[in-house]
């Protein structure tokens, strides 16, 4: 795929063809808009935004592993986007009057979708099951809740962990985006002040 700027990058031919691979010229009815790919821009699932080449010129196939400018600078190939998932709420500080706090945010793992996300509140020892809402198509993130109960006032620490609908749950190891995407557990410190 080349762009209208020069971005060049590429596919395997059997992802290319794969059903919900598109080359997308609409966007709800309407000629997509220019910030958002116009004449055409790729929708390639399970991959990062970098393989979603926008404002295409033109589409070559070639008998080899084209590589494309990210590529070049050492950023991965295939690019298939991790299994993660998100804390959202609530802030770093929460004023607790007994009872549950409740705690949400987002999955996501590309069209292998979400099975199930879970909550620690003691470093990793135990989990707690969130509640998934159903997602808004095969393609998109997943939100989930959980009504937490604090142990007491004072710190606390939060981890979420997801596992995508193949049964494999993200990786705790964290690193860095380069070159194949960010991994790790996200978690929040919070501060739990008795109202």
């Amino acid at each position: 795929f080349t762009s209208v700027d020069g971005y060049t990058d590429s596919i395997p031919i059997a992802k290319a063809m794969e059903d919900r691979t598109l080359v997308a010229y609409l966007m709800n009815g309407k000629t997509v808009p220019q910030d958002h790919g116009y004449p055409a821009r790729m929708l390639v699932p399970n991959i990062y935004g970098m393989k979603n080449v926008k404002w295409i010129r033109t589409i070559e196939v070639v008998n080899y592993d084209f590589i494309g400018y990210w590529q070049q600078q050492g950023w991965s190939d295939s690019a298939n986007v991790n299994t993660n998932a998100r804390i959202d709420l609530p802030g770093r500080s929460l004023r607790w009057t007994g009872g549950t706090v409740p705690v949400a945010g987002i999955a996501f793992a590309g069209a292998r979708g979400i099975s199930k996300v879970e909550l620690s509140s003691d470093g990793g020892k135990s989990w707690g099951l969130a509640t998934l809402e159903v997602p808004m198509g095969p393609l998109t993130w997943r939100r989930w809740s959980y009504d937490w109960t604090p142990n007491s006032a004072g710190p606390a620490k939060l981890i979420v962990r997801a596992t995508d609908g193949t049964g494999n749950t993200e990786t705790p190891i964290a690193r860095s985006p380069y070159p194949d995407g960010s991994t790790g557990y996200d978690s929040i410190d919070v501060t739990v002040q008795r109202a």
